[in-house]
């Protein structure tokens, strides 16, 4: 199962083009008769190439997985509180990235994408096995 759940990170990662491609037709498909407000979510924004949804979701996917990844290989130990702290530093990233737009702070939301780019990458997920790991071995 790990292996699975490794190769389907490293897919993600290598493959984020095709995608970010399957994701956008499918929210242009989903969002396409709610109206212009709706597809311009669809759309790519000033922080990315991709529209919101479709980025919002491809991290929402890799997040997943990687929890998916720690929960096999720390055997169930831990995984709602690294569930939790996937959570809240993607609340964070976000509400970083929506007070930026709206407040007209572009730095906020710089370091919402930053956040949230990090928090979508095999970085946070090796930091976080690592620290397990660690507390583990203090015991």
């Amino acid at each position: 199962m790990a292996l699975a759940l490794g190769l389907t990170l490293f897919g993600l990662g290598q493959f984020d083009e095709p995608v970010f491609a399957v994701l956008t037709r499918t929210w242009q498909a989903v969002l396409g008769g709610l109206g212009p407000v709706a597809q311009k979510l669809v759309q790519p924004s000033g922080l990315s190439t991709h529209g919101v949804v479709v980025g919002l979701s491809y991290r929402l996917l890799y997040m997943l997985v990687s929890i998916g990844l720690l929960h096999v290989l720390l055997r169930g130990r831990h995984t709602r509180a690294i569930g939790l702290g996937y959570g809240l530093a993607f609340s964070l990233s976000l509400a970083l990235l929506l007070l930026g737009q709206q407040a007209g702070w572009p730095l906020a939301s710089v370091q919402g994408h930053r956040l949230m780019d990090l928090i979508s990458s095999p970085l946070a997920l090796l930091l976080l096995y690592g620290l397990v790991l660690l507390r583990r071995a203090k015991r």
